[in-house]
């Protein structure tokens, strides 16, 4: 019976491996407030009601996007034309959304093409609702609302 050779090196001791980290989480569009509702106060309705400003400013919003999209030519879409960036450009509206206390978001397409996200606080709101052929090569687009439209 033979023995295994010496090794005249150190003896190094097995390093653990390392776990690999975990990958890091998809980014999730979803209404965030402006300010952490842990540091709203909870006073009274008022209070409550002005922190919550831009979810009634977009539910009102809504409402008047379902009913102009509702009435949209069939081989038109959804655009709003913002005051500050003059009647000649449109944004194709590809969603809405807010954030509390005070601010309304649009996506969508800078004439069809360009992707844009316009944020605007509530007391700055200004546009039109207009209708807008579709981007190039298209067919018209329709902001859904859920189960509802």
């Amino acid at each position: 019976m033979t023995k295994p050779p010496k090794s005249k090196g150190r003896k190094t001791k097995a390093k653990p491996e390392k776990p690999e980290p975990a990958p890091a989480p998809r980014a999730i569009m979803s209404p965030v407030p402006a300010i952490a509702e842990d540091l709203w106060p909870q006073e009274d309705a008022a209070d409550q009601a002005t922190l919550r400003a831009a979810e009634e400013v977009f539910n009102h919003l809504l409402a008047r996007v379902k009913e102009f999209q509702a009435s949209l030519p069939e081989h038109h879409e959804l655009g709003i034309q913002l005051a500050n960036f003059g009647g000649e450009r449109a944004v194709h509206v590809r969603g809405m959304g807010f954030r509390n206390p005070n601010i309304i978001e649009f996506y969508g397409l800078l004439e069809g093409l360009t992707q844009v996200a316009v944020v605007q606080h509530v007391s700055q709101l200004n546009f039109m609702l207009v209708a807008v052929p579709p981007a190039p090569e298209q067919p018209p687009y329709r902001i859904g609302f859920g189960a509802d439209i």
